[in-house]
């Protein structure tokens, strides 16, 4: 590192120290909000044949922090992550400084024990002993490995031959199932009308009889049913799918069993609410982001496999002491080397800022941290259940409020609070979500900040019913 390289990145962690430092203040908007056109004029993007000096560079920085959407700020509440401990952060710095990949044990030594070792204990609390699993983007590759998993265990010729017209594998989900399903169904040749999305109960839970009667249309339509995907956490209702139920009936049709618990796997934090996921054990494959509800900076994801091997038979398409012999040089005998049973090859150390944060907290400060946010959620719902002005749109089951703005005038309600959503953002107020569920308009936050406060929700619903009163008088 040169003396000017030195000097940058001094003043460099100086921003980041006041960013960090400043962040959480109450009175700090939540975002400088510019429209695009806007944000062009004030941010300079533009890349020129000759560089800029220290100087400029770090104006660049300052003025990237001063626009971005402040994550760690107590009103950043409309998405199903927000905020970062510092240990996590320590992690994620020292991941980056170092810059390893995760391909083999020679390259990662100490990341490829991290990695294993925290496999090996969120399979134990899974249920999955013996089993197998890795890091990996997130849960939207995690979702998709699984039904990879599926297709080419169900049969492994099509890993070497590929899908043939006469296969039709069909996939089923609930109606309320994350959207990365249908992902996985394009990239895998299976095909988007192939996933077949089953009714789900008024609380949005799969309805298990739904789906066994999904199953026998599939077989009498002479297609293959593959796999069923259970969601535990779903993204706006927070519902968790009756696991031991339909592992019944995957069992009975030999169905490959995956639980997306991209959100709600860290509910096995905690004893008083690690029942949402009785019967994981059961599945075939399990997913779960750190990044979510454990405080850790994103991505930070697993997929995780109750029986071993698995994934090697999956992710390794080529002879790779031959083929990949400048990467794995270690396979006749026991290896190490993560990548052989990856989909990728350079793959970043998400497992050591999750390593950090669960060292320093240990297993009984994460589960103080997940029964934090569970009681702030609740506080919400009693907040809102009070208010002549607010009205919950569907039952709490979770960290997911999901809540409408009411209105004396008709016809208008829907629009009131797509409108309400848009202002509190553009304002810098509070950074809170508008959906739609089973039909229904809704605005929508989760809890998943441990550091949020009943003031916090306090300001928030205020905000909700303050810009609310604003729109319905223009209107």
């Amino acid at each position: 590192m040169t003396r000017d390289e030195q000097e940058l990145m001094t003043s460099f962690l100086k921003l980041v120290m006041n960013y960090l430092q400043h962040n959480p203040l109450r009175d700090d908007a939540i975002v400088d909000y510019q429209d695009y056109a806007t944000l062009k004029r004030k941010f300079d993007a533009s890349i020129g044949k000759v560089g800029v000096a220290e100087e400029e560079l770090l104006s660049s920085v300052q003025s990237y922090i001063d626009y971005c959407v402040r994550t760690n700020h107590p009103q950043f509440l409309g998405a199903l992550r927000a905020g970062y401990s510092i240990p996590s952060l320590i992690g994620e710095i020292l991941s980056n400084i170092t810059n390893t990949t995760m391909a083999t044990y020679g390259a990662s030594p100490v990341a490829t024990l991290i990695e294993n070792t925290l496999i090996e204990k969120m399979m134990d609390m899974v249920g999955f002993h013996g089993g197998d699993g890795i890091f990996l983007t997130g849960g939207t590759q995690g979702n998709l490995v699984a039904v990879l998993s599926a297709r080419n265990t169900i049969d492994p010729d099509i890993k070497t031959l590929g899908l043939r017209k006469e296969q039709d594998l069909v996939l089923f989900i609930s109606d309320q199932a994350h959207y990365s399903f249908v992902i996985a169904a394009n990239v895998l040749g299976i095909g988007v009308e192939n996933v077949v999305r089953v009714r789900s109960d008024d609380l949005g839970r799969m309805d298990v009889e739904a789906l066994e009667t999904a199953i026998g249309t599939a077989i009498a339509e002479d297609k293959v049913p593959l796999f069923v995907g259970a969601t535990a956490g779903a993204t706006a209702l927070g519902c968790f799918d009756p696991i031991e139920k339909i592992a019944h009936v995957a069992s009975k049709y030999k169905l490959w069993l995956h639980i997306d618990a991209a959100f709600g796997g860290s509910v096995l934090l905690s004893s008083r609410y690690r029942s949402l996921l009785t019967g994981s054990e059961l599945a075939d494959s399990f997913s779960w982001d750190a990044h979510k509800m454990m405080g850790v900076p994103l991505p930070c994801s697993t997929i995780l496999m109750r029986k071993s091997g698995i994934l090697y038979d999956v992710c390794t398409t080529c002879d790779v002491t031959e083929d990949s012999s400048y990467v794995f040089h270690d396979m006749r005998g026991e290896s190490f080397d993560l990548g052989v049973k990856s989909l990728q090859c350079t793959r970043k150390v998400d497992a050591l800022k999750l390593w950090m944060a669960w060292k320093y907290y240990g297993d009984e400060g994460y589960e103080r941290r997940i029964n934090r946010v569970v009681e702030i959620a609740k506080y919400a719902e009693k907040r809102i259940g009070e208010s002549h002005l607010l009205e919950l749109a569907f039952p709490r089951q979770f960290v997911n409020l999901c809540f409408r703005y009411k209105s004396n005038k008709e016809g208008i309600v829907d629009q009131i609070n797509m409108l309400l959503q848009r202002r509190l953002i553009q304002r810098g107020k509070s950074y809170i979500n508008f959906t739609q569920v089973k039909g229904v308009k809704v605005l929508m936050f989760n809890v998943v900040n441990p550091e949020v406060t009943g003031e916090d929700i306090d300001y928030l619903l205020d905000c909700v019913m303050e810009v609310g009163r604003e729109l319905e008088e223009d209107m």
